[in-house]
């Protein structure tokens, strides 16, 4: 497979992600954070596992690698708590393209850490900036009142961001869906602690079709992501996979009806070319 083949791969994954997002929002604002980790993540387990069924071989790597992928699943946890509680009580039309900026966080790790990223990446940290700095300068009109979400968006910045650069230190040993294993096991034992003492939801409250259709469709956004990267250029993969915020602004606009101001809509474009830029 060619590059293509990577360009479809890439938009598979954006608009899969994208709608997952729209999604598992409505969910948590219906059902709450920690019921929301408890059945989407363990739909999605149970997704990760029939992939994993597909694949010859058990899990492998060493203790020390295992035992940093466990540091980064708490890490990762803690970020998929604070982005369904940004989904929950912010707007996603914001929220989405904020948090893509984790790509900045991992960008200047890998820096420190030696790499030298091009010229791009590190132009795209800065447009990425000045559109957050729009976004949080400029007040919301319609339906949309407050900047309810941004804390909570600025840790899955930071958690994801850390998570990301060292999962790139652990995917050499453990391989590909291990690790998305580990994570959505992790996730459902957390949604677990954090919905411990609450109120039991009935069965019917919980929006089963839409959940399975989100954890289904981030299982192969993730499955068309790693297919493309090792089929064809990771460059245009990324890139293409990274427009997953611009879907779900736009979904958020349709189906949740998230008004903006004019130069919000400009602090979000600035954010999009950021991360595009970045992924560069």
């Amino acid at each position: 497979m060619g590059a293509s083949a990577g360009i479809g791969l890439g938009l598979v994954a954006a608009l899969c992600w994208g709608i997952s997002d729209v999604l598992v929002t409505q969910a948590a604002r219906r059902i709450g954070v920690g019921r929301l980790m408890i059945f989407f993540e363990g739909i999605g387990l149970i997704a990760t596992s029939l992939v994993l069924v597909t694949r010859p071989g058990g899990p492998r790597g060493t203790p020390g690698a295992w035992a940093l992928m466990a540091a980064l699943g708490l890490l990762n946890c803690a970020g998929a708590f604070l982005l369904y509680r940004a989904f929950q009580v912010g707007t996603l039309a914001i929220v989405s393209p904020l948090a893509s900026g984790y790509a900045v966080v991992t960008a200047l790790l890998a820096l420190l850490t030696g790499e030298r990223p091009p010229l791009l990446p590190l132009l795209g940290s800065c447009v990425l900036i000045a559109g957050i700095v729009v976004i949080t300068r400029l007040q919301y009109t319609g339906a949309v009142q407050s900047l309810a979400g941004l804390p909570e968006t600025l840790g899955v910045v930071v958690t994801f961001g850390i998570f990301y650069w060292g999962l790139g230190l652990v995917t050499p040993s453990l391989g590909i869906y291990w690790p998305i294993f580990a994570l959505r096991a992790t996730r459902v034992v957390a949604g677990l602690v954090i919905a411990r003492g609450r109120s039991f939801v009935h069965p019917s409250d919980v929006p089963w079709g839409g959940l399975t259709i989100a954890a289904v469709l981030c299982t192969t956004a993730f499955v068309a992501f790693n297919l493309g990267i090792t089929t064809s250029s990771t460059v245009i993969v990324v890139t293409l996979a990274s427009l997953a915020s611009a879907v779900t602004v736009v979904l958020a606009r349709l189906t949740l009806h998230e008004h903006l101001n004019p130069g919000q809509w400009l602090g979000v474009g600035l954010i999009l070319v950021g991360v595009l830029l970045v992924s560069r």
